[in-house]
């Protein structure tokens, strides 16, 4: 597998996550809810998420990150998924030439690091985009959103919202 498939596939299917979990909520109240009271809300997860799939790929093709939005508005969040799905949709084999080896310094929240492409992306970014997407989807359950398993990867199917998996 090349740099291109392990990084690009798995941002492309969490951009297509987060508008299938907002889809499915009744109520616009769980996406400004929080798990604990320090916490990211639901939306503020999906924004970071959905973040990471500029912070992962600009700096791996030798671009900036721009200012993303970090919202609990619904249709902002949707649109900034569709925004990253461009994106992703933009760059090519070719741009990730050398990418796996560019020297790539950047914040973790106050910790500033220096790491090769190939750690930044595989053990900092990508794991990063995960995490907020599951706190954003385990705060939504946790607000009793009618959202399961399925409704997180895309493949589990389940005639209802399952309470163990």
């Amino acid at each position: 597998m090349d740099f291109f498939d392990a990084t690009v596939p798995p941002l492309k299917r969490l951009a297509k996550t987060v508008p299938r979990l907002i889809a499915r909520l009744e109520t616009e109240d769980p996406i400004s809810a929080r798990l604990t009271p320090d916490s990211f809300t639901a939306g503020e997860h999906f924004c970071c998420a959905l973040g990471f799939v500029a912070r992962t790929i600009l700096p791996l093709v030798g671009r900036d990150i721009p200012e993303l939005p970090f919202d609990n508005d619904p249709g902002l969040i949707v649109a900034l998924s569709e925004d990253m799905t461009f994106l992703l949709q933009s760059v090519s084999r070719h741009d990730f030439h050398d990418a796996e080896h560019r020297e790539i310094t950047h914040n973790a929240g106050e910790a500033t690091l220096t790491q090769n492409g190939k750690d930044y992306a595989l053990l900092f970014a990508l794991p990063n985009a995960q995490f907020h997407l599951t706190l954003g989807y385990a705060t939504l359950r946790h607000k009793g959103a009618n959202v399961g398993k399925g409704d997180l990867d895309g493949f589990h199917l389940y005639t209802s919202t399952p309470t163990h998996h």
